[in-house]
């Protein structure tokens, strides 16, 4: 059994530990809590029963020692935590992002892979997502041919005036180190770079519109990958009743994501084919349409996506098998936020890799503007 701590007990926090409380992770059990603030645990353990609770994390690993910790703080503390647990050997899984600079994400991976005997893990929970899994494995094995097309729509992240009086650390460069970007579309992010891989390079603009914030919460990004193949991508959370549709078109196939469902269209010859064979202007080839829906794998549906992630990481604790989301997996997903912000800000295309130092000037200049 895996004993295994909560740092911080806020929105996502306090699900993580209520699953584990209520033993819907086979393998674990919650042993302790730890929260800043008194009253976060205290609501918790009026709902779910006493657990040891703490405001100190350092304090909690000495008297409770806990295997694993799954840290669920605010941004900036995701690495001093993570690094911190490393180096006294506790398995760590870290909510997303792991860090809000790359310069922070790479010299916590250093730290990992100087203590190899501890498991580090992130919560990308939606690459439990059986529809993306598929995808990426249609994509890798070559079945869509040359990807040739990319389009990516989520505006279903709808996030009212209302969410942001709550106030806190959210929605500012201080306090998470951005808006829509690296709160909402971080998984988007994770899953562009999973499926397809990571671009050469971006072109974006942002927005705030209608909400009385600091930072964006609308995006329209241009990510070019090689051959000058792009991926268009737009994201809000200003709009109702909003879209999640993936498309990734190939020469030889095409997938079609849209909320639930998904399409699989795989031709019998190659556009290339096509193109040097046909007699007329237009063009035709046979198809083949696969459909699948989430609701089919009723595994996940039951289980939900965070428990699934949860368990894979607790799983690889007690048997050492493959980790979905390893920690180095999860410097892609800021590297591509970062240059967003970069773009964005100099209002000019950013190849990727960034350079970091530049990075954490830009943004340190954007949380003294904030504070003015």
């Amino acid at each position: 059994m895996v004993c295994i701590a909560v740092i911080g007990i806020g929105r996502i926090g306090s699900v993580h530990a209520r699953n584990l409380k209520k033993g819907k992770v086979t393998g674990a059990r919650l042993v302790a809590i730890c929260d800043v603030q008194k009253q976060a645990y205290s609501t918790f353990c009026e709902k779910y029963g006493f657990i040891p609770c703490y405001e100190d994390y350092k304090l909690m690993l000495e008297e409770i020692k806990p295997r694993a910790v799954i840290i669920a703080t605010e941004h900036y503390f995701h690495t001093e935590i993570a690094e911190y647990c490393i180096e006294n050997g506790v398995d760590v899984l870290v909510e997303k992002p792991v860090g809000v600079t790359t310069e922070a994400v790479k010299k916590l991976i250093a730290v990992s892979k100087s203590h190899p005997e501890v498991k580090a893990a992130v919560m990308y929970n939606q690459r439990t997502n059986p529809l993306y899994a598929r995808a990426k494995r249609l994509v890798k094995s070559g079945a869509l041919g040359k990807v040739v097309r990319i389009n990516y729509i989520i505006t279903d992240w709808y996030r009212s005036q209302a969410y942001y009086n709550e106030g806190g650390w959210r929605a500012s460069f201080c306090g998470e180190g951005g808006g829509a970007l690296i709160n909402q579309c971080i998984h988007q992010l994770d899953l562009l770079q999973w499926i397809a891989g990571m671009p050469k390079s971006v072109w974006v603009r942002a927005f705030t519109k209608n909400r009385n914030i600091t930072v964006e919460n609308d995006v329209t990004a241009l990510f070019r990958y090689e051959d000058d193949v792009f991926c268009s991508f737009s994201a809000s959370t200003h709009e109702l009743r909003g879209t999640n549709r993936l498309e990734i078109a190939g020469d030889k196939g095409r997938i079609v994501i849209d909320g639930l469902r998904m399409k699989y269209y795989a031709f019998a010859k190659s556009e290339g084919e096509i193109n040097a064979s046909t007699q007329n202007g237009y063009g035709a080839v046979q198809r083949k349409t696969l459909r699948y829906s989430y609701f089919r794998f009723k595994f996940v549906a039951r289980l939900g996506e965070q428990r699934k992630l949860i368990q894979n990481f607790v799983n690889s604790l007690n048997n050492n098998s493959p980790l979905l989301s390893p920690l180095t997996d999860g410097l892609n997903a800021v590297e591509l936020i970062n240059a967003a912000y970069l773009s964005a800000w100099e209002n000019k295309e950013i190849a990727i890799p960034i350079d970091d130092r530049n990075y954490v000037d830009m943004l340190s200049s954007k949380i003294a503007e904030e504070k003015l």
